[in-house]
Order: structure tokens, then sequence, then C-alpha cells
């Protein structure tokens, strides 16, 4: 008996996906619903032990000798039996067994089959440990993002990586999966059109028109370098639907981060830890943990350069799922930006911080400044839109400006998340820059200063809000719409709903009570710096405002 990979305690693969892959035939027969945690190979009259969650591969075993396999097998606490051929005495054991049952193609060998199961662990391993910026993940993101089917192929045109849904597989990418390598006919044809010639020499993305007469779709394919050096490359299959418009984008951004990746598989380091480390440093620039010119040699980026930030928040509900639940979420927010800066900028950095993400841009030189800015806005809407149509909810971002050196990025980090608070106010509105909200920030830190000092308080304005409330009148609100209408009394009236001549009484009424002289600038400053500091400070009950 071998064990192939996983145990009790492993992530569990779906048996469903690795049927598809796998062309195989399913049969329910009570177990496998949870998927399979480890594979184990067995011969018929092989001694098996726990075999707890296994995929148990019943090599050799054909009638009776699959049936003792199904029995010993669910016996030993395994989930699934994968067989060659399955008469109706097979099929019979399985269900008393309480295993799951695949019969395996007839042309299909028992390595491959193996093969394909230790890549299923290895996708579901992944997923549950929220490991971002391994390469199944960057695939699966990849994948969500294109609409497509992705594999990742080292230099040998060796299968590393999948993802995408099984059941829209051509059979090129089929063969290549279960073969863990491109068939070689059909890499000849790749050679003769030059396509991997150009995925070698550059890092522009490649279309291969679809083949009907050779079984093959249409592809999109992009080569993985480090410097002038090729690792490998990404191949993105067009599945049921066409692919997305920005897919080219996707991809691009995709092969740039998986380059560190591909370094650890040819040199035999450790992925995980390298991508947590760079996230680590990431976050020590962002935050001003670690020296930034220390950090920006070992990132490969000068520490005189300047960089845009960009923040982005989900906008979660917080009572919608669990902690855990929140921070994977919030991972794969941040790979799929991470994908996009990466393809807007080759060293692009991305960390999480404050529940929120934010983008370090490096930025060239630019003559206009003003373009600059429209690009980084338009880049950052295009990400708003495609985090927003992947986690359903009103995603924001700040362009927070632009870092003349590395060491500044705190202190832009930091104006990219009040940017945020302030945009929460607002949330039909997707991007917006820090400038933009400078009044906004401007009157809030105005608020903050005379809420800490307590013995600045407009009497009279107080009275006013109290008569309100007494009273059930609208006197303050609508002197705080008149003033910030700038005395346009039809618009202010129109978003009262009230006649003109009612909100002329309500304004003389309000000044009054509240000792105003609205021909002063002074008194019109306070009045609306007071009116929005009562607001802040006495919330109704059921959690709104007084008043706007």
């Amino acid at each position: 008996m071998s064990h192939v990979l996983g145990g009790p305690d492993a992530a569990r693969a779906p048996l469903s996906r690795l049927a598809a892959v796998l062309g195989a035939e399913s049969v329910s027969g009570g177990g496998g619903g949870a998927g399979f945690g480890a594979v184990v190979i067995a011969e018929p009259g092989e001694a098996v032990g726990e075999l707890a969650g296994a995929l148990v591969l019943a090599v050799g075993a054909r009638g009776a000798e699959a049936v003792a396999s199904l029995r010993a097998a669910g016996a030993a606490g395994a989930v699934a039996v994968a067989v060659r051929e399955a008469g109706d005495d097979v099929r019979a054991a399985a269900v008393p067994a309480g295993v799951a049952l695949l019969v395996v193609p007839a042309g299909l060998r028992w390595d491959e089959v193996e093969t394909v199961a230790r890549a299923e662990l290895a996708r579901a391993a992944a997923t549950a440990t929220g490991h971002r910026g391994d390469l199944y993940s960057l695939a699966q993101t990849l994948a969500s993002l294109t609409q497509g089917l992705v594999s990742v192929e080292d230099t040998g045109h060796r299968v590393l990586a999948y993802a995408g849904p099984a059941d829209d597989a051509d059979e090129l990418r089929r063969r290549s999966i279960l073969g863990r390598s491109c068939p070689e006919p059909y890499l000849a044809l790749l050679r003769d059109w030059g396509v991997l010639q150009r995925l070698r020499e550059g890092d522009e993305v490649v279309e291969v028109e679809e083949r009907p007469e050779l079984g093959v779709r249409r592809r999109l394919a992009a080569g993985v370098h480090a410097g002038t050096r090729p690792l490998g490359t990404i191949w993105v299959q067009e599945g049921a639907r066409p692919l997305s418009d920005r897919a080219a984008e996707a991809l691009r951004g995709t092969a740039r981060l998986a380059a560190s990746q591909l370094v650890d598989h040819y040199y035999l380091g450790d992925p995980a830890s390298r991508v947590r480390s760079r996230e680590d440093l990431a976050h020590g620039l962002l935050t001003g943990r670690f020296n930034a010119a220390a950090l920006a040699a070992h990132l490969g980026v000068a520490p005189t350069a300047g960089a845009c930030v960009v923040a982005v928040d989900l906008r979660d509900d917080p009572a919608r799922g669990d902690a855990a639940w929140r921070d994977a979420r919030l991972a794969e927010a941040t790979e799929i930006v991470s994908v996009h800066a990466a393809a807007y900028r080759r060293d692009a950095l991305v960390a999480q911080a404050c529940g929120q993400i934010y983008a370090m841009l490096p930025q060239p030189p630019a003559d206009d400044r003003a373009d600059a800015e429209r690009a980084l806005l338009r880049w950052a809407g295009d990400v708003v839109s495609v985090l927003r149509g992947h986690t359903r909810t009103p995603v924001q971002a700040v362009v927070a400006g632009t870092a003349a050196r590395l060491d500044d990025i705190p202190a832009v980090k930091l104006r990219g998340h009040h940017g945020l608070e302030i945009l929460a106010r607002t949330p039909d509105r997707a991007v917006e820059t820090h400038g933009a909200l400078t009044s906004s920030l401007l009157v809030r830190e105005a608020l903050d200063v005379l809420a800490r000092h307590g013995a600045i308080r407009h009497e009279g304005l107080a009275a006013l809000v109290a008569h309100d409330t007494a009273q059930g009148t609208e006197l303050a609100r609508s002197l705080r719409l008149y003033l910030d209408a700038f005395g346009d009394v039809a618009a202010c009236a129109r978003e009262l709903n009230v006649h003109p001549n009612t909100l002329r009484y309500r304004v003389r009424r309000a000044v009054a009570l509240a000792g105003l002289d609205l021909d002063d600038p002074e008194h019109r400053l306070a009045a609306m710096l007071g009116l929005r500091l009562l607001d802040r400070a006495r919330p109704g009950a059921d959690g709104t405002p007084y008043f706007p």
C-alpha cells in the first residue's frame, strides 16, 4: 500500500472535480461527499491500515477482487475507490461499503490518475490555508478574472498548476493535465507558428487562434521571465464563455507575479515563505516599520523613486461571516489587486493594512502630472469595477497621491485611509482623489478640534436643535440645507419637498431662535460648523442623524 499525499486532517479535494478532469464515471455509494484528503494505491489482497478520508486507487482489481477492495476500503474509513472496470456486482457493492466509486477510463494510466489526484489535493491545500500568491492561487485568480481555464507550465512545458471549470476543457488541455505536460505534436505546431519564440523573447500576450480540426479552442499565452531569462508560460483557454475584455491585461499581471514562484520551482526554494516575506516587507514599507532604503534594496526598487498610493476598501458588512471568512475574502481581493497592479506597473507592491488594501505603484517621470493622475484614476476605477463584480459589495478606492520618496509612503497611506473614511458617506462614488476630498477632510479636522474642546459651544444652535426635538420641527435641518445650497431657496425647497415660502419661514424662525445674523460671514460659518458638530454628537434613536 502506498500513501501518495495527504492524511486525515488534510484539505479535502472534491471528487466531482477529479472525475471531471479524469473523464471518469462517478458512482455515488454514500461516501466522498466531503471530498478526499489523501490518495492510497492498493493492489488486490493487500492489507490496508487506517484510510480515513482517503481515495483508494485499486490497481489491477477486477470483479470479485474489486468488490473485496471496496469493502476493505470502506471498513478502513476511505471515502472513495477508483477502479478500471465496474460491472454490476462492483457497482452494487459501493453502497453497502459506504464509499463512492470512480470508474477510470481504459486508456488512462494509473500514474496519470495519481498525478492528477495529487494536483487536486495541492489545489485544495492552497485554498484552505489561504496562502495567496502561490501558483494554484494565482491560477484560480486569473481564471476568475478572465472567465477562462488557466494552466501554468515551466520551460519544459510541464504543467505546474491549473484552474478553471473542468467541463469546459478542450482535448489539448485534458491531455496536458493528465500527462502533466503539453503533447509534443501540439508543441511542434506552436514552434512552427512562432508562438514559443515570441513567448520566450518578450512579455507580450500572444493569441493562438481556435483550431477546431485539432480539438483546440482559442488561447492567450504570456511568458514568465526573470529579466531576460524565460521561466515558463501561462496559458488561458477560452471555455464556454468568451474571455473577458481585460483578459490580456490580467494575464500580463499574473505572469509578472508568477516569476518569483517559478524561480523557487527551479531553485527548490519555499514559495510560500517568499510570498509571505515579500508581503511582510511591503507592509513594513507601507507602515514605516522598516528602513525604507534597506527595503528598497531588497525589493529591487530605487529608494529615491516616487510611488503613487491607491487605497481600497471592500466595504464588506462586518456582521457577514466570521473573522476567518473575512480574512480569506480580503486575501483574495488583495491578490486581484496585485494582478492588476503588476500589469499596470511591473514593480508594484500591494499590502493589507487596517482591513484595507494599498497598492504602491512606482511612478515614472511624467511631463504632465495631470495626465498621470487621470490614468491612475482610470486604473483605480477598473480595479474597483472588477472587485465590485467579484465581491458584490460597494468597493471604493482613493488615489491618495504620490510619495516623492519611499520614506514618504506611510504619510500618503494615511491620507488614503482618511480619504476612504470620508468617501464611505457617499457609497455611489466608486473612486476619488485625495485632492477632491480635501475640503471634506478639512471640515472633519475642524470638527474634531471643536469636539475635543467642549467649552467652545454655540448655545443658540443647541437651543435650536432642542426646540426641534421638543416640537417635532425641522428648523435646524432646513437651515443647514439652506446654507449648504448657498441660499438657493428653490433647490433647497425641492430637497425638503416643501414650498419655497415654507422654507423662507423656517429659515427666519431658525435664525431668530439661534440668534444668528446670516449677513455676517462668520455667523454663517459658525452655523455650518455648529450644526454639523451637533449632528455628529446627537444621533437619532435609530442611529440616523437628526439632519444631513
